[in-house]
């Protein structure tokens, strides 16, 4: 089959060319022909553009298709990988909005506390320490260790092995105090 486009652009130069030809000094009966003839390329080129657009929306609806199943499927994929991380470290617990909200407000504002921006010193009060490092567990229990270290301790990305070090550290402490 010929390329549709090729087609198309032959018409346009044909009915072109017949319509300069009877625009030109030539017989009555040559321009009659050439007229006849630039009106029969035109009709087919209106019929030719007509499945060029439709075979064209068909390509672009195609192409908007492929590209909805592939992000389908990556999200699918996606969705598989987690559930098979959660059959291999077990269901998280899951707790109310409420007290959701209320451990991330707790922890927050532990966080931003003077003491607890300098974690090598310690603590003037252990009931702080202790609220921190529950929560912390909590909410490590709840949302996991990326959601801590980047949410939490806000060292994220360049600073992630600084903020798994001290999660470590928080943990540590708190396991030594049998908290």
């Amino acid at each position: 089959m010929v390329n549709r486009w090729l087609k198309t652009n032959c018409l346009v130069a044909s009915a072109t060319a017949f319509w300069l030809t009877a625009l030109s000094p030539v017989p009555a009966i040559a321009k009659g022909i050439s007229y006849s003839l630039a009106l029969a390329a035109s009709v087919q080129l209106v019929g030719e553009s007509r499945r060029l657009i439709v075979q064209d929306a068909r390509n672009a609806a195609l192409r908007a298709m492929n590209q909805e199943l592939e992000q389908v499927e990556i999200a699918l994929h996606t969705q598989q990988q987690e559930q098979a991380l959660y059959e291999v470290y077990g269901t998280a617990p899951t707790y109310p909005p409420e007290v959701k909200q209320e451990l991330t407000q707790s922890l927050e504002h532990l966080y931003k506390e003077p003491s607890a921006e300098h974690p090598g010193e310690t603590s003037p009060s252990t009931s702080i320490t202790r609220g921190f490092y529950l929560a912390v567990k909590s909410l490590l229990e709840v949302k996991g260790e990326t959601y801590v270290i980047e949410k939490v301790l806000r060292l994220g990305g360049g600073q992630w092995e600084k903020g798994k070090q001290q999660l470590q550290q928080i943990l540590e402490e708190g396991q030594a105090n049998g908290w």
